[in-house]
Parts: C-alpha cells; sequence; structure tokens
C-alpha cells in the first residue's frame, strides 16, 4: 500500500479524468519555521478554469506529483473522519493495483475531501 501524505501537507486534486496527489512543499516550509499548519491536506473545490489555466495548472501538477490514478480504476474510495485521538484517512482502492493511504489530521479538510470525492465519483465513495 503506498502511504502518501503525511505530517509536511498534501494536495489532493480531482479533474474529470484522473485523482492526483502532489506534496506540499509551502506546508513543509511552514512546519520547519515552527508555524501551525491549518491541516494536512489540501483540497481544491469546484474552480472552474478557462483552457490555457487548466493546461498550466495540469503541468504544474505533472511536475509535482507524488501519485496519479484515472478515474476508471477508482473501485472505492473511502473516507475516515479524523478524532481527537486518532487520525482519519483518505483511501483510494484501485482495480489494479495497489491502494493509496493518505492520513488526515484536521476535521475541515476532511470535510472538504467528502465534497471533492462526492463531486469526482459518488458511486464509489464510503464515510466510515
Amino acid at each position: 500500500m503506498l502511504k502518501a501524505g503525511g505530517i509536511a501537507g498534501y494536495g489532493i486534486y480531482a479533474t474529470t479524468k484522473r485523482l492526483i496527489g502532489v506534496k506540499s512543499r509551502r506546508a513543509l516550509l511552514k512546519q520547519l519555521a515552527g508555524a501551525p499548519l491549518g491541516g494536512m491536506v489540501g483540497a481544491a473545490l469546484g474552480a472552474r478554469l478557462s483552457r490555457d489555466e487548466s493546461a498550466r495548472v495540469i503541468s504544474d501538477l505533472e511536475q509535482k506529483k507524488d501519485f496519479e490514478v484515472p478515474r476508471g480504476n477508482i473501485s472505492r474510495i473511502e473516507l475516515k473522519k479524523p478524532s481527537f485521538v486518532h487520525r482519519g484517512h483518505l483511501l483510494i482502492n484501485t482495480i489494479s493495483g495497489e491502494p493509496v493511504k493518505i492520513l488526515l489530521a484536521d476535521k475541515g479538510d476532511f470535510e472538504r475531501l467528502v465534497q471533492l470525492m462526492q463531486a469526482f465519483r459518488s458511486d464509489v465513495v464510503t464515510v466510515v
């Protein structure tokens, strides 16, 4: 199982064709500088971009991506809400390979991810 994310921050992006995971250098720099993090996962919701903007953003993500999973290769998306004591997670099960697990510590990030995953593939999302 690929374990992505972690203490340094992480971004999850959904296009019409795939999910992309990106390590957040900005969050890592804030952590190293001692600034508090607002959460470990960033989720982009509802952004409407022009063709040029979309191509630029996807090109940037291609260079920084930690993983990508095509929409059609996803069999299940499980989201577990973090609590005060335990971390939550985003678990992406694939048809053809290893699952991807991203740890969550922030409840706000969890709520944004639920919205993002529901918009991306509501037919395979399970909240536990």
